[in-house]
């Protein structure tokens, strides 16, 4: 039985419900991991993202919970997740539930390098739909699987897979919890003609 830790913070939180439900179904051990946060006004009024004041909170959480697997749903949930990791945690899962949009991709500051962060040091990457995929595809030429959160096979899948991953990584490199290659691919680049 895999121990699951879903980071329900944010834009992501019915996706981490409803996964949660499903997973339990299951057999699974999936907790949402809810904490709570300092204001975030000081942080909005100098630009940053959001919500940032609840991942040291997240992280102690993950820290305390014994948990084989941490599924973000926003990238700063991520963050707090590839901390878990480099302190000795098991794999990251990271679901972009947002779709992608141009003018939110760097908006705020540590936006765009807390995304690109969930995206290339997560073992493993999903979307939650179709539309989605494409902005994912479209915006940062990465292609993932679309999984639903009622979708517990699915995510067994993922996680097993992320689990081998991450537990590679760690014998590979004496006291490592680097990233490893994730389910997400880049797209073929067009063959490029020379003049």
């Amino acid at each position: 039985m895999t121990r699951v830790a879903l980071l329900a913070h944010g834009d992501g939180a019915p996706l981490a419900d409803e996964l949660a439900r499903a997973l339990r179904a299951a057999g699974h051990d999936a907790a949402l991991v809810r904490v709570r946060a300092l204001p975030e006004a000081p942080l909005r009024l100098r630009g940053f993202t959001g919500p940032l004041t609840h991942l040291p909170f997240a992280l102690l959480a993950l820290r305390r919970g014994g948990y084989d697997v941490a599924h973000a749903f926003s990238a700063p949930d991520a963050a707090a997740a590839l901390a878990w990791r480099r302190l000795g945690g098991g794999a990251v899962v990271f679901t972009c539930a947002e779709e992608l949009r141009r003018e939110r991709l760097s908006d705020a500051r540590l936006r765009l390098a807390l995304l690109q962060a969930a995206l290339e040091d997560s073992d493993a990457l999903a979307v939650a739909t179709e539309a989605g995929r494409a902005a994912l595809r479209r915006w940062m030429a990465l292609d993932a699987p679309v999984l639903e959160p009622r979708d517990a096979a699915g995510h067994e899948a993922l996680y097993a897979a992320a689990l081998t991953r991450a537990r590679a990584a760690a014998r590979g490199r004496p006291g490592a919890t680097a990233p490893a290659p994730r389910a997400a691919t880049r797209p073929a680049a067009p063959p490029t003609r020379r003049a």
